[in-house]
C-alpha cells in the first residue's frame, strides 16, 4: 500500500491592490487557520488492482480568497507515474512509465491542479466510487501533461483510462462461461500463480468439425485498458440473443483469452509483466528466456490446432495514436495471397465502424518475435493473424470528433464480429455470402486476379453490358432481405471511400422458405463484381 499527506495550505489572497490584500490578510488569518488545523488534508494513495502511483515530487498549496467571505483550498501536486521494470530478456527497450491510476482523499471543495509529467495526460478519466469513469472534460485538460479541476466529492480515483481491472475480467469470466454456448478454462497460470483464463464459445449442438475456428487474445500490454473493452463488447454480441450470433455459434468456435497478463493488469504495470518482460516480442526466445505466459498461449494454440489450424488470429492493442488500425504484413514478407486478405478483414471492419479509415492502416513485416510471426512460421498463410489496436484518445485524427469511450468499444467489439462473419460466412441466413465464382455467369466476363481487394480468388469484370451473374442461396426463410454487392478496390493502404466496400444494390421479398435467386446484370462494359451479401431485414 503507498499512502501520502501532504502538507497543509499556504495562505493567499486575491485582491485588486496591495492595501486591501494586506488588510483581508490580517482580518481573516486566524480563521484561515482555524480551517486549516480542521479540514482533513489531500492525500494521495494506491493500494488497490490496478494502481500505480510513483512519488509526488512537488506540492503547492494554499487558500485562494475571492471575497472576505469566500475563500477555496488550491493544491497543486506533481505526481511521477511508477515506471515498469528493466526488461531482462530485452535490455535495451527503456521501461514504459504509461499508465497510472490512483486514489485522492481530502479533494471535497478544492480546486486541484495535477500534473503528470512522465506519460501523455490526454483528457484522462476519474471516478468518485472506482467503478463508474468518466473522462475530464477539454477545459479541464487544456495544458499538456495536466489536469485542473474542482472536485465535488471527498474522494476520487484518476486513470489513465477507464480501467478494466483483474477482478473486472474474472467476475465476467465466471458470468460468461456460466452461458449456454460459453465455458471457460484454466489453460495455465502466470508467474505470480494468477489462473489464465480462456473461453470458448460455440453452439455445442453443432459438430465442430466443420466450424471455422478463431483465436484471440488481449491484455499482453496492461496499460491498454480499451482493448479489454473492446473483446468484452466483442463477448457480448457474440452471446446475445439475436439470430445473427445464434448463426455465427453453430458456425464457427471462438477461443478468447481476454487476460494474458494478469499479474501485470493486477498490480497496475504499463507493458510489462512484473519481472518487466515485454510478452509481445517474447515469442521467438529460447524457452528459457520465454515468459511463462507466453509459454502457456503456445501450448493452448498447439493443442487446439493438433489437428488444423486457426481460421484467424487476432491479437488485440491500443495505442497512443488517435487511430484504429490493423497491422498488416507486406506481400514481400509474407505472399501477396495473404497479403490481400489481411487487407480484406481490414476493409470489411471499416464497413462495420466509422471510427476506422484507410488511411489509417499500418503495414509491415512479418517478424517472428510477435505473436503473428509466430503463427505464420508455425502455419504459413493458413491462419490470418493480426494485431488490432484501438487508440486511447480520440478516432480518425480528429479530436474534435468522438473521443473513445467504454460504449464506443462495445460498438468497435461488435464490428470486429461483422467483420468474422462477412469474411469467413459465418453468418447462415442472417449474412450470406456467396462469391462470384460460385455464380452462374452468362455473357462476356473475364476474370482477373491483379492487385485489388476480393474475395476467394478472382473476381470478373464485364466485357460488355447485358453480362449476367446468378447468385443462389439456399434454404432461405421468409422474410426481407437486402443485397450488397462488394467493390473490389485497389489493395492499398489508402484508396477512394467508394471502393473496397459493401455496396447495396437491392431488396427482395423471401414470400416461403426456399431457394433465392438473384441476378446481376453489368450495366456497361469493365463493371467490377465479386461477392454478393445478403442481410436478413428486421
Amino acid at each position: 500500500m503507498m499512502r501520502k499527506q501532504l502538507p497543509p495550505p499556504q495562505f493567499f489572497n486575491l485582491s485588486h491592490n496591495a492595501r486591501t490584500m494586506k488588510r483581508l490578510i490580517i482580518t481573516s488569518a486566524l480563521f484561515l487557520m482555524l480551517c486549516a488545523v480542521a479540514h482533513a488534508q489531500l492525500r494521495l494513495s494506491a493500494d488497490f488492482d490496478t494502481e500505480n502511483l510513483g512519488k509526488i515530487v512537488r506540492v503547492d498549496s494554499m487558500f485562494l480568497k475571492q471575497s472576505p467571505d469566500d475563500s477555496v483550498h488550491v493544491y497543486s501536486v506533481e505526481v511521477l507515474t511508477r515506471p515498469d521494470p528493466e526488461n531482462p530478456v530485452d535490455p535495451d527497450i527503456k521501461p514504459s512509465e504509461r499508465w497510472f491510476h490512483f486514489r485522492m482523499e481530502g479533494v471535497r471543495g478544492k480546486n486541484v491542479f495535477l500534473r503528470i509529467p512522465n506519460t501523455e495526460v490526454c483528457r484522462p478519466f476519474f471516478s468518485y466510487d472506482g467503478i463508474n469513469y468518466i473522462r475530464f472534460t477539454p477545459r479541464e485538460n487544456i495544458i499538456p501533461q495536466t489536469v485542473h479541476t474542482f472536485f465535488e466529492r471527498d474522494t476520487v480515483y484518476v486513470a489513465y483510462f477507464a480501467p478494466y481491472t483483474h477482478q473486472h475480467h474474472t467476475d465476467d469470466i465466471e458470468r460468461w462461461g456460466s452461458l449456454p454456448y460459453a465455458s471457460s478454462e484454466i489453460i495455465g497460470y502466470s508467474a505470480q500463480g494468477r489462473p489464465i483464463h480462456m473461453l470458448t464459445v460455440t453452439d455445442p449442438s453443432v459438430p465442430e468439425s466443420g466450424k471455422r475456428r478463431f483465436w484471440i487474445h488481449a491484455r499482453v500490454h496492461t496499460s491498454e485498458a480499451p482493448a479489454s473493452w473492446h473483446i468484452k463488447g466483442f463477448v457480448e454480441h457474440l452471446l446475445d440473443s439475436t439470430r445473427l450470433s445464434a448463426q455465427i455459434r453453430r458456425n464457427a468456435v471462438f477461443y478468447i483469452v481476454p487476460e494474458t497478463n494478469p499479474d501485470g493488469v493486477f498490480g497496475g504495470y504499463s507493458r510489462s509483466t512484473p519481472s518487466g518482460v515485454n510478452l509481445e516480442i517474447n515469442w521467438n526466445r529460447p524457452v528459457e528466456q520465454t515468459a511463462q505466459e507466453v509459454q502457456v498461449l503456445k501450448r493452448t494454440i498447439e493443442r487446439l490446432t493438433a489437428d488444423r489450424p486457426m481460421d484467424a488470429a487476432l491479437n488485440t492493442h491500443s495505442q497512443i495514436a488517435p487511430h484504429i488500425t490493423y497491422w498488416i504484413h507486406s506481400a514481400e514478407s509474407t505472399s501477396p495471397s495473404f497479403f490481400r486478405r489481411e487487407m480484406l478483414l481490414s476493409a470489411l471492419t471499416m464497413n462495420h465502424t466509422p471510427f476506422y479509415h484507410p488511411g489509417d492502416q499500418s503495414v509491415s513485416d512479418v517478424n517472428p518475435k510477435y505473436p503473428e510471426g509466430w503463427f505464420w512460421d508455425t502455419v504459413g498463410d493458413k491462419t490470418v493473424a493480426l494485431t488490432f489496436e484501438t487508440p486511447y484518445t480520440y478516432y480518425n485524427n480528429d479530436p474534435q470528433g468522438e473521443w473513445v469511450s467504454t460504449e464506443n468499444l462495445a460498438q468497435v467489439g461488435q464490428a470486429t464480429l461483422l467483420t468474422l462473419s462477412d469474411m469467413f460466412d459465418l453468418g447462415g441466413t442472417e449474412r450470406k455470402v456467396i462469391d462470384a465464382e460460385q455464380a452462374r455467369r452468362r455473357g462476356a466476363w473475364s476474370e482477373r486476379s491483379d492487385g485489388q481487394i476480393f474475395f476467394g480468388n478472382s473476381y470478373f469484370v464485364s466485357g460488355k453490358a447485358g453480362a449476367s451473374a446468378t447468385f443462389t442461396f439456399g434454404k432461405v426463410p421468409a422474410g426481407r432481405y437486402e443485397i450488397f454487392k462488394w467493390e473490389p478496390g485497389p489493395s492499398t493502404s489508402t484508396y477512394p471511400y467508394g471502393v473496397n466496400r459493401w455496396v447495396r444494390i437491392g431488396q427482395v421479398d423471401q414470400r416461403k422458405k426456399g431457394s433465392l435467386t438473384w441476378t446481376y446484370k453489368a450495366a456497361s462494359a469493365g463493371e467490377a463484381l465479386d461477392a454478393i451479401l445478403l442481410v436478413h431485414m428486421p
